[in-house]
Parts: C-alpha cells; structure tokens; sequence
C-alpha cells in the first residue's frame, strides 16, 4: 500500500511527474487540493482529505500541505486546524510518501510566465515559497525533496521509482 503525495508552488512538475508516475506504477491521478475545495469550508475540507486517507496505491497531486500554505496566503479560503492535520498524517503515515518539489522563486517566475497561471502572478511566488519551506518543515511525515531547477520531470520520476523499489 502506497500513497504518493507531490507537493509545491505551480511550475514546479508536480503534474508531470504525477502523470509519469501513474503511467509506470498504473496508479490513479487523484487531485488533492484546490482553490475551489478551500472555499467549501473547514468540514468538508477535512471530510475530504479524509477520505482521501483511506485511498491505497494513488498519487495525489497536491494534498493537506498545499491547504496550508495557500489558505495561509490567501485569507478568505479554508484551513485545516493543526489537529485535523495531525489527524490525517498520522492515518497515513504507515504508507504515505511525500514529495516536495521546489525551484528557485525567479525560475518558477518565468515558467508561469511561460505558462500563465489564472490563480497565481510574480509577487505571490517568494511569500508562498516561504509559506512552503514553513509547512513543510512542520510536516511530521517524512518528506523527500527535489529542486526542479537541477532535475528534471524524468530525472526525478526515475528517482522516485528506485526510491520506491
């Protein structure tokens, strides 16, 4: 039983690497957190990260920690209580692998130029980079990381696979 969780700011793979992996272990793409679920309200947010926690063999591409930092940044949306959080870490911390995906704050600026982005411009890079580095060294599940700017979708997706052997 495994659940693979990628987190970290856009552009930095975690769609990518989320799809490749799916194509070499056959497991299930599920989308874990969102602006549109953050407006829902604290019960249900919990409710599905929850359920989210009973899944077996899935990646999820972004999942409570996302919540954290975005909620965090944008005021109006909803967050899980740190007892909520601890909740779900520990119902999934026999099998959950949580990875970090990051990369400099100009670099990530010029992909989502690159890209566009409807939800997130320049100035909002570096506070949710900090709000990331924060939340992630508060996670109490064991957490893998990788700079997007030194290794790319594949290098890290080969990583993963042997890292998961």
């Amino acid at each position: 039983m495994t659940m693979i969780i990628l987190e970290g700011t856009d552009c930095c793979y975690k769609s990518t690497v989320a799809d490749k992996l799916s194509k070499e272990l056959g497991y299930p793409v599920i989308k874990g957190s969102s602006f549109e679920l953050a407006k829902s309200g604290n019960e249900k947010l919990f409710e599905h990260f929850n359920k989210l926690a009973d899944e077996d063999n899935v990646i999820i591409d972004r999942y409570i920690y996302s919540n954290l930092v975005y909620a965090k940044k944008f005021k109006d949306y909803s967050i899980l209580t740190e007892e909520q959080q601890r909740a779900i870490e520990e119902k999934v911390r026999h099998k959950a692998k949580v990875i970090y995906l990051h990369a400099d704050p100009e670099v990530i600026k010029q992909r989502i130029q690159e890209r566009g982005d409807e939800y997130i411009n320049d100035r909002d890079i570096e506070p949710v980079l900090e709000l990331y580095r924060e939340v992630m060294s508060d996670a109490e599940l064991h957490t893998y990381s990788w700079d997007t700017e030194q290794w790319n979708s594949d290098e890290i997706v080969e990583d993963l696979i042997q890292l998961f052997e």
